[in-house]
């Protein structure tokens, strides 16, 4: 037990400051750790990654507000954008999360695997972000699709949304201080209402592990945001200051080692 405590508080840690600085969004940490735990303790792999989405998007929560706060202090937050993009966010994770509750453990977990690694592989690449505009397209029905589908896809997966929505906004032209803070306060949108639909469809479901509500587990989303509020305040205040290129190679290596494993957990042994 005072492993498991140990490992969740270090998890948070992790996901936090990588969540402040880089603006990817923790949850791509939690999920797997929170998975492999739950596998450990030999809890059912069908309902283990809804467990792990679940308990992302409950820490998300928690960490998206200490990082928003430092982010507004730094006047990183674009408040347009976020009018603009908020009614598609919440939509795509609202409906994201139903599909979620519908999906079985396995296809969620091949679902991680393919958009982590895609994550990962354009963190490799990208050396400069790609411009296609001066700014968000002034049409309604494409910032509504562009925001439904940065909801839609982080929640499927367990994150805030910063993996997708960082890209576009520096696609946008959008600094990256800016795409940053930005994508932070969007990840509170995209995480609250996922969180809350997981809940409600987790509560007939029977053999969960202790203290959860529906597929959301209170011991880890405590245990991680005990940490992870203080390091994402840190990680946000650091990223004004540092070169993130090889933090996000160093990071992407990282992920892929993470799909190699979960490929391995399910496929080999």
């Amino acid at each position: 037990m005072i492993s498991l405590i140990i490992i969740f508080l270090i998890t948070g840690i992790v996901s936090g400051f990588i969540a402040g600085l880089l603006g990817v969004g923790g949850g791509i940490i939690i999920v797997p750790i929170s998975y492999f735990v739950l596998l450990h303790l030999d809890f059912s792999s069908l309902y283990a990654m809804h467990i792990a989405i679940a308990s992302s998007l409950g820490t998300i929560c928690f960490t998206s507000i200490s990082s928003i706060r430092s982010h507004a202090k730094l006047g990183n937050i674009n408040i347009k954008i976020l009018k603009t993009w908020a009614p598609g966010v919440i939509l795509g994770s609202i409906i994201g999360s139903y599909s979620a509750s519908l999906i079985s453990g396995e296809i969620l977990v091949n679902i991680f695997i393919f958009l982590a690694f895609l994550i990962a592989v354009n963190m490799i690449i990208q050396r400069e972000p790609i411009i296609i505009s001066t700014d968000i397209p002034k049409s309604k029905i494409l910032n509504l699709i562009l925001s439904y589908l940065i909801g839609f896809l982080s929640v499927l997966i367990g994150i805030g949304g910063g993996s997708f929505s960082v890209p576009v906004l520096t696609m946008f032209s959008k600094k990256i201080h800016e795409a940053v803070g930005t994508s932070a306060t969007i990840g509170f949108f995209i995480a609250f209402p996922g969180v809350v639909i997981l809940m409600i469809s987790g509560s007939a479901i029977d053999d969960l592990p202790p203290f959860s509500i529906g597929y959301l587990n209170l011991a880890i989303v405590l245990l991680v945001s005990s940490t992870s509020i203080f390091t994402a305040n840190i990680g946000a205040k650091v990223s004004v200051n540092i070169n993130k290129v090889y933090l996000r190679r160093i990071f992407a290596i990282f992920l892929l080692f993470t799909c190699l494993s979960l490929i391995i957990e399910h496929y080999i042994i």
